[in-house]
């Protein structure tokens, strides 16, 4: 071998050794790199797999009513209860075609998307508020026990005979036959004088029909624009001497008991029942808020219908 061969191999051992070196180096950074990447991907896919979440709020039940955060321990919970606090809750807004002159020759009202509901102050947070275009259907009621209670507060701008503040029936189009329902409405006498609330029930399979009217001398319980608690017990123990169908009911204004009567005993359908706020099948829609439904498969006393009335009014005083 030349002298020369001899210097460039000599010269290149040391250039291959830092080469190699070099090599191994750049190795080991590119796997701590990586080694990096992974660990910190890990970190970013366990974050996403295992959020941080706020614990829920339990939601608090009782047997018994709470009113404005209040717990009245002589009164029982409702069985259905509707309050209406800026949203409808087991509730739709429905409306019904076909009307003429604000009328209707008989037609189920439908729900409707399109018709967003609208709310106003009320006895309790906020209220239903109908305009006179829509009304709203209740759901989940399966029924009425033999006697019941219903209450609801009730601010009419308006009143038109005949159409309801509150119905709950069955077959409401079949008059002839299988009709069942109660309802709440304002009536006019032959001589002109408003009677408001009356409380009507209608069985058709036995052919019966009754209503309970405010019987002192003022038969108009109901002012415009003023808020007005509305409470009906039915009394399936009091059952009439002349007839077996018909029970006694009490009707409450502001706890207040305005009137009694006979009504009728129902034979509802639980798998066509129907429960609507401010229309029917047949009459005007009007304008008018409503709060705070309450309906029990029990009937109050009157202890218990005060209780409820004084514990939303206190804080209007």
């Amino acid at each position: 071998m030349c002298l020369l061969g001899i210097i460039l191999i000599a010269a290149a051992v040391p250039l291959c050794t830092a080469v190699s070196a070099r090599e191994e180096k750049n190795r080991e950074e590119r796997e701590a790199h990586l080694e990096e990447q992974e660990t910190q991907a890990g970190a970013a896919q366990a974050a996403v797999a295992l959020p941080t979440m706020e614990q829920e709020k339990p939601v608090v039940e009782s047997s018994k009513e709470i009113v404005r955060d209040a717990l009245l321990s002589d009164v029982p919970s409702a069985d259905y209860s509707y309050s209406f606090d800026d949203r409808l809750d087991n509730s739709v807004t429905v409306t019904r075609s076909g009307d003429v002159g604000g009328f209707n020759e008989g037609t189920y009202p439908e729900r409707s998307d399109e018709v967003l509901p609208l709310f106003t102050d009320g006895m309790e947070g906020s209220a239903l508020y109908l305009d006179g275009t829509y009304g709203v259907e209740l759901l989940g009621i399966e029924g009425l026990a033999d006697s019941y209670t219903i209450s609801f507060w009730f601010r009419a701008d308006e009143l038109c005979d005949w159409s309801p503040f509150l119905m709950i029936g069955s077959n409401l189009l079949d008059v002839d036959a299988t009709q069942n329902y109660i309802t709440f409405n304002k009536k006019t006498t032959e001589e002109g004088e408003a009677v408001v609330p009356v409380f009507n029930t209608i069985n058709r399979t036995c052919d019966n029909s009754c209503e309970v009217r405010p019987s002192s001398d003022n038969k108009q319980c109901v002012s415009l624009n003023e808020w007005t608690y509305i409470t009906i017990c039915v009394d399936a123990e009091q059952v009439s001497e002349t007839d077996d169908m018909k029970v006694t009911a009490y009707l409450y204004v502001n706890s207040e008991l305005v009137g009694s009567g006979e009504v009728s005993k129902l034979s509802l359908e639980t798998e066509n029942l129907k429960a609507y706020v401010g229309i029917d099948c047949f009459d005007e829609l009007y304008r008018a808020s409503f709060d705070e439904i309450h309906i029990w498969n029990s009937m109050l006393n009157e202890s218990q219908i005060s209780a409820m009335y004084v514990a939303y009014i206190q804080e209007e005083s």
